[in-house]
This record gives structure tokens, C-alpha cells and sequence, in this order.
């Protein structure tokens, strides 16, 4: 098969991070590459040099085996290059045609756009893949995300892409869109479209590539062909040693007090959850990007809707849908994995530990604030907040820093149960042991806590247990005794 684009000894810096040192890789006509590696590989980073989001950068780009410099998205479109990314940009409260031809919509002679023949053409292209079902003038917002997903596949190809790179094409996909979806590449490549496949769920790369390259570190490992290697190889690469091939026994459980209680915890991202987290321990909860995860700890928090199952935090079960408030009042707290979405960067340390309690200071006026000082810093001081000072704004602080104060808020009335969500995201060593030593410290003090990360090292660096998610399900619920992180990403 010829070779389609190139990407030759290609170095990438942001400030003094090295993301990607001398790769170099290709894609050929009418296949699936499929990129892999942890997080921070560089595999994303790579890849937006590809499709024009990044610009500056060392190496030499080859289309055609011609040399090229994209500018934008557009002009790598314009080239035949669309990107699926992970979050789907399509706008749900227009039709399926009207998302097909956004921004270039089918007109007449007169210049007006052309209705009729839009829905046609939109019908007559989704027959061609097999979704005759689908409605082109219903809102894209009454179908499935895996119908979403179709519809930007097909607004790629329709603008023109001969290369597809999908970005966690399945991560919020369920079983059947999933199946869809790769009998959907599988037609792409027949017809001689060539695809880039970056995902974390290994089981589905070894069903759909052609190849595979592994990235580690910022450097390609190595490229392999599917049909010559296995999935305990492809591991082997991405973690830079053999893996263990034996699972550890399930955990044994011995009789606590339990803080928190999970039973049949189901939504429309997750499915009968069953979870239970002990006094004085720490449980991590592992899945990769889409396992449903992060929605359940939402769920947990009152920030997400369940179908069914009860929640139970000590001898308290929770109403069906509670409130965040309703969380914190009966001892469960909440670091969201987004710093920025949980913390007011323009408002004070103090204020931002201090705002989900100031219902206790003062249920009818505004409370002080020397008495809001007087609470927040000795938390400030205990969580190692630096600079200690309660006035600075928590904007100017470094990510671990911020990460501190998200813990320190829920310290001036403890919790019962700490959730946290990728709590050493974006840190350095250093900063992440400072956090991760907090955790230790709330366990010893006999709390709970549930550390939710797709970050292998997160969860095995501080979890007494662990229990791994994939597509939704509880899949596992190891003791954390010597395991190691090919364990766990053979879960996934």
C-alpha cells in the first residue's frame, strides 16, 4: 500500500517539557495505525500536529511525499486531514443534515440553501454506511452519542478527508455503538480511506488496526504489525518492561466500620455499581477515559443523576437524586477532577475553603470575615498550602497548590468520606506526593476516602484496594499487595 503522509523526526516543546523527541511515523492507504501509550506519551500532542492545531515544531511533514507546513484545522482539511476529537463538536439542537453540512450547506441558483436536496444527499450518504434508520431532519440531540459520532465522521469525509484521526473514538460509546462504530472503519478502509485510532481500550486496537505504534515518554517505542504481535507485547512496550501475566486473588475483606456504601448504582454511563469504602481506608477507583468513573463520582456527590441503586454514607442511605448540599451535610465531600470548575481562581485561599460551609456561620447574614480566617487557616497551614498566605487569590497559585486548597475546604468540618478525582492531575513529583501524603494522613485519621484516576500510578501509590471500571461495570476489586500497573491496564 503507498504511504500517504509521513511525519519525520518530529520534536515538540512546550516551555521546559520535552512532549515529543524525534518521531517519526506513517500512514499508508486504505489502513488503521493505531496510536498508543500512557497519558503524557505525547500520542495527542502528535497528533495536533497533524491535523494543524500546532504549528511550531521541529521535523519535517510529508503529504504525498511532498513537504508540508499545515497553518490550522482548515487548511489540514483542505488537504484531506479531519479529526475526530473526543468531545464531539456537533451541534445538537440542529438536524442530522444540518450538522452533516455545517458551514458548507448545499444552495440553489438563486444562492439559498437547498433543503430539500441537503436531506437528500444527507439520507442517500448515511444509507451508503448502513444508518438508513436515521432521521436527517430530526434534531442530532434525539439520537445516541454513538449516532453523533457517525454524523462527524461523515461531515469529515463530506468536507473532503481521505485521513480520519479519531481521538478515544468509543470512550462514551455503550457495547453496540461500539460495534457500529468499528463496522463503520472497517467500511472506511475498504474504501481506501486511511485511519489513525488512538485509544486505551487495547482490546478493541488489537480487533481494528493494521498496525500499531507505541509512544512512551515523547519517544516512539516502536511500530508493529497487528498480526505479529499480542496484547501482552503491546503492553510491554508502552510500560518499557515484561508485564506480570497472573491476576492477584481477590480482595480479602475483613470486618470494618463502613462509611460509605454503594448498592446497584446504575445510570445511562455506569451500571449496577456496588462499592463500599472502610474506615481508615483508602479505595482508588481506576478506568480509563470514559469508564464512567468520573460520572460516578458526580453520582456520588449529587452532581449526577442515577437511575437507580441507594448511596449510603455511615447509617445515613441517601433519597433518590440528592443535592450536593444534602452530600455534605451527611459527611461525604467532593474534589472534582477540574480545579477550575470547583475553585473561584479571583476570590481569596480562605474564601475558597471556606465556601461550602458558610451556611454554618451565619444562616441569615453574611459571616464575618475574621471568623471565616480564623477557620480557614489552620487548614491552609495543615494541607501545606504555599504561599500560606489566606488572602492571595487562588488563581496565582501553582496546580498543587490549588489542589491543596480543593482538599483543605472540606477540613474545617470533616467529612465522613473524602471523594477525590484525579487528585495529582498536571503535578510534579513533588507536588504530588505533598497531595498524596494529605490522603495517607485523612486515612490514618480513621476517614474514608475514594481516590478516582485514570492514572495507574495514582491509584497503586496510595490505595489499600483497588476496583477497576471499564464501559461502565465494576470489573475487578483487587488488594493493592505488589501489583503492578500491567494489571490494571489489562483490565481495561
Amino acid at each position: 500500500m503507498p504511504t500517504i503522509l509521513q511525519l519525520d523526526r518530529i520534536s515538540k516543546r512546550f516551555d521546559n517539557i520535552q512532549a515529543l523527541d524525534n518521531v517519526s511515523f506513517d500512514l499508508r492507504e486504505g489502513e488503521t495505525h493505531a496510536l498508543v501509550g500512557e497519558n503524557g506519551a505525547g500520542k495527542s500532542t502528535l497528533m495536533r500536529i497533524l491535523a494543524g492545531i500546532y504549528t511550531d515544531y521541529e521535523g519535517q511533514f510529508l503529504l504525498n511525499g511532498q513537504p508540508v507546513h499545515l497553518h490550522s484545522p482548515r487548511d489540514a482539511l483542505s488537504r484531506g486531514i479531519g479529526m475526530i476529537h473526543q468531545e464531539l463538536s456537533v451541534m445538537p439542537e440542529l438536524t442530522v443534515a444540518e450538522n452533516l453540512f455545517l458551514g458548507r450547506q448545499l444552495t440553489n441558483g438563486a444562492g439559498l440553501v437547498d433543503w430539500t436536496k441537503m436531506n437528500r444527499v444527507a439520507a442517500e450518504e448515511l444509507h451508503k454506511l448502513g444508518f438508513e434508520h436515521i432521521d436527517v431532519r430530526a434534531p442530532l440531540g434525539n439520537y445516541s452519542l454513538g449516532t453523533q459520532q457517525v454524523v462527524e465522521v461523515l461531515r469529515a469525509i463530506l468536507s473532503g478527508a481521505r485521513v480520519l484521526i479519531m481521538d478515544e473514538p468509543t470512550s462514551a460509546l455503550s457495547p453496540p455503538e461500539i460495534e457500529r462504530l468499528i463496522q463503520l472503519i472497517d467500511m472506511l478502509r475498504q474504501s481506501n480511506r486511511s485511519i489513525i485510532y488512538i485509544s486505551h481500550f487495547l482490546e478493541e486496537v488489537m480487533r481494528v488496526a493494521d498496525r500499531i505504534t507505541v509512544l512512551r515518554d515523547g519517544q516512539r517505542v516502536d511500530t508493529v504489525e497487528k498480526s505479529s504481535t499480542t496484547m501482552n507485547q503491546v503492553i510491554s512496550m508502552i510500560l518499557g518492561r515484561e508485564v506480570n501475566a497472573q491476576l492477584p486473588s481477590a480482595v480479602a475483606r475483613n470486618a470494618a466500620q463502613t462509611l460509605l456504601s454503594v448498592s446497584g448504582l446504575t445510570a445511562d454511563v455506569f451500571t449496577d455499581v456496588n462499592l463500599t469504602v472502610e474506615q481508615g481506608e483508602v479505595v482508588g477507583l481506576y478506568g480509563a477515559i470514559g469508564a464512567g468513573h468520573f460520572d460516578l463520582a458526580r453520582a456520588l456527590f449529587g452532581l449526577y443523576r442515577y437511575d437507580h441503586g441507594t448511596v449510603r454514607v455511615g447509617d445515613q442511605t441517601f433519597p433518590h437524586n440528592f443535592s450536593a448540599g444534602y452530600a455534605i451535610r451527611h459527611g461525604l465531600a467532593f474534589a472534582t477532577e477540574s480545579r477550575r470548575q470547583s475553585l473561584f481562581m479571583e476570590q481569596p485561599i480562605f474564601r475558597n475553603v471556606m465556601m461550602p460551609h458558610l451556611h454554618r456561620l451565619g444562616r441569615f447574614f453574611a459571616p464575618a470575615r475574621r471568623a471565616e480566617l480564623e477557620l480557614a487557616a489552620p487548614q491552609i497551614t495543615l494541607t501545606g498550602v504555599h504561599p500560606a498566605d489566606p488572602l492571595n487569590p487562588v488563581g496565582q497559585l501553582s496546580g498543587g497548590n490549588q489542589q491543596k486548597v480543593a482538599i483543605a475546604r472540606w477540613l474545617p468540618f470533616p467529612p465522613k468520606v473524602f471523594v477525590v478525582s484525579e487528585p495529582t492531575r498536571g503535578m510534579d513529583v513533588g507536588a504530588k506526593n505533598e497531595v498524596l501524603s494529605i490522603l495517607r494522613k485523612f486515612r490514618n485519621e480513621g476517614y474514608g476516602v475514594l481516590v478516582v484516576s485514570s492514572e495507574p500510578e495514582t491509584v497503586l501509590s496510595v490505595s489499600d484496594r483497588i476496583m477497576v471500571m471499564s464501559r461502565g461495570r465494576v470489573v475487578a476489586e483487587l488488594p493493592n499487595h505488589n501489583l503492578d500497573k500491567d494489571v490494571l491496564m489489562r483490565l481495561l
